[in-house]
């Protein structure tokens, strides 16, 4: 590797470091998530002693205590529907193979959403949402006064396993419905919110229904600060790719489009509503911090159902509870077009999406068919894509190779010349020219390589595949693996709080990689320590990563390894620099388009350094 390579080697960390920099929370942010950290603390603290304190009093998105209302003047506000304002909640439950959905009469609501085939981090039942931090409901205005759905107690209407009917009415025809449905097996829950009637309620010059969705999000993985950070509302606008809130930050967007729907995103799972005809314009989205224990951020939207007052209305929606698997959110189908719901997986942007996605997903699938130990598919991985850039590796090598055979003349050069950068460059690009190389050949190969090594950076923590997968020591590959964690607490700066033994393996590696370049290079000075110092700083960057992101890199290093002995026995230098040799007496070949920029430039320079040194001003163009 040659001082081009270690360039373009060089630039590939650096433009890691800095999307990691640019992505990093700011000391606001950092003192947010320490906030949850110390509330994710107490909690366990409480569990622990059996003392776990009632919050409901704290500050969530938990719809608020309303104030007791006067009888009378609540029926004089609500008509018909006042019957159903005192009662009893009760709950029932519809299920299918995927999903245990539980309703509740107060309000009509889904009030939880068991997944079946998944659990927490800490081996308890994996649930989206809870009835007393979470809220769900409509509010329209009639010829009274204003109506949510949530003060009301709901009859249920029918049940049966995997469905059930609320219903609300007047006693003088005038019926609201809210009608679910369970899909077979399948993440999908149909909705439907029905109006009969209702038309002679709802304030004409007002016939629009607002829906708030809301929830605190329960903290559902081991680490707090990474589920805090991929947790957000996604939403889609119809005909375009969906589109977010950042997830560091705590905002409000308010949206001035019709929109197709929208999800309340976590790390690995995600709850979302979709509207069959689109919800209208003016919708709201907030993030918000919570200081509820065991949760990680309060989500809330305000959406808005377009009403034509229309005799009988049906508002037809989806909601979908289910993981953040590119697969299976890829084929949610409502009836409704392409979703493009799997784009709330983050596997990067642009080209780094596309290698996730055509190249990367389905070689991992085709290896989970017929293999168990996700350890394994990621090792066979790993070799399959080290075989499809064979080719440019082995074209930088080769040009290692040539560069090294050239250095004792480029070292004349600069010896003969004595510090004469420009006269330096001048004949180097004749040497070059002559012997037929180039000096790009080296780094160009390896920032062709840099797509796939982004996008495998964002593909394997987002990989929903590796959740609470083992192997070897790392009981979870989506997680770091932790053989040591730092007694009483401490957290050293730039590193973290404990020691990840594959982020070592990978960075032990990574040096003993750096350092059989430079004995086949000849690199000394800056180069040569900038190689070393790069796995050093990524070492604290990925300690705390998943570990099937650092196993990667480890295993890569050592596929590594072994390709790099099969190019020195391949290449015979003897032969490599006859030829070389053989070119120098042919013909000088044409200058290219970039030898010939260059050498222009490097003119240009000349004449400007002389001219100052002779006190004339510059030439004009």
């Amino acid at each position: 590797m040659d001082r081009n390579s270690l360039i373009g080697f060089s630039l590939i960390f650096l433009i890691l470091i800095g999307y990691y920099w640019v992505t990093k929370p700011s000391d606001a942010e950092l003192a947010r998530q320490q906030k949850s950290r110390d509330s994710i603390a107490l909690v366990k603290q409480q569990a622990e002693k059996a003392k776990v304190a009632a919050t409901d009093n704290q500050d969530t998105l938990a719809p608020a205590a309303k104030p007791a209302v006067d009888t009378a003047a609540m029926r004089e506000e609500l008509g018909g529907f006042a019957a159903y304002v005192g009662g009893t909640e009760q709950e029932v439950t519809i299920e299918n193979d995927k999903l245990v959905v539980t309703l509740s009469n107060k309000g009509g609501r889904i009030s939880s959403v068991r997944l079946k085939e998944f659990k927490r981090s800490d081996g308890k039942p994996l649930v989206l949402f809870e009835p007393k931090h979470s809220g769900f409901y409509y509010e329209f205005f009639t010829n009274r006064s204003s109506l949510r759905t949530d003060q009301f107690y709901w009859e249920l209407a029918s049940k049966t396993a995997d469905a059930a009917t609320f219903r609300l009415t007047d006693g003088k025809g005038r019926t609201m419905l809210q009608e679910y449905k369970l899909s077979k097996s399948q993440y999908l829950v149909d909705y439907n919110l029905v109006f009969d009637s209702m038309n002679q309620v709802v304030l004409k010059n007002r016939p629009d229904i607002k829906l708030v969705w809301e929830s605190t999000l329960p903290l559902q993985e081991k680490e707090v600060k990474r589920e805090a950070e991929t947790s957000t509302i996604y939403y889609r606008l119809p005909e375009e790719s969906p589109e977010y809130i950042s997830e560091r930050d705590f905002e409000t967007k308010e949206l001035q489009s019709r929109i197709q729907w929208v999800s309340f995103k976590q790390q690995y799972f995600n709850s979302t509503l979709i509207a069959r005809e689109n919800f209208d314009k003016g919708a709201r989205l907030t993030t918000e911090e919570t200081k509820l224990p065991g949760h990680i951020k309060g989500l809330r939207s305000e959406l808005y159902l377009p009403y034509d007052l229309s005799d009988r209305k049906v508002f037809g929606m989806h909601f979908f509870f289910g993981p953040n698997h590119f697969q299976t959110l890829n084929q949610v189908d409502v009836g409704t077009g392409d979703l493009d719901m799997h784009r709330i997986i983050p596997l990067g942007w642009g080209v780094f999406r596309w290698v996730n996605r055509f190249i990367v997903i389905p070689v991992f699938n085709f290896l989970d068919d017929y293999i168990g130990s996700y350890g394994i598919i990621i090792l066979l991985l790993t070799i399959i894509i080290r075989i499809l850039l064979l080719p440019l590796v082995f074209k930088s090598f080769v040009s290692t190779a040539k560069m090294r055979l050239l250095k004792p003349e480029l070292d004349a050069i600069k010896e003969k010349h004595n510090g004469d950068l420009q006269k330096v460059q001048v004949d180097s690009l004749a040497l070059y020219r002559k012997a037929g190389v180039s000096p790009m050949s080296g780094c160009f190969p390896l920032l062709l390589q840099m797509p796939v090594l982004i996008a495998l950076f964002q593909f394997f923590p987002s990989s929903f595949e590796l959740r609470q997968k083992a192997f070897l020591w790392a009981l979870d590959l989506s997680q770091y693996d932790s053989i040591w964690n730092f007694p009483g607490g401490f957290n050293l700066p730039g590193y973290g709080n404990h020691v990840s033994l594959f982020t070592l393996l990978m960075t032990i590696s990574t040096v003993l990689y750096t350092h059989m370049n430079n004995q086949l290079t000849g690199v000394t000075g800056q180069m040569k320590w900038i190689g070393y110092l790069m796995p050093v700083i990524f070492m604290g960057v990925l300690n705390d990563y998943a570990s099937g992101l650092t196993y990667y890199y480890f295993v890569s290093n050592v596929v590594g390894f072994g390709q790099q002995w099969m190019f020195k026995a391949m290449v015979d230098e003897k032969k490599l620099h006859a030829k070389m040799e053989a070119n120098r007496k042919k013909p000088a070949a044409p200058k290219t388009g970039f030898q010939k920029r260059m050498e222009d430039m490097m003119k240009q320079q000349r004449e400007m350094q002389q001219r100052r040194g002779n006190n004339l001003p510059p030439k004009k163009k």
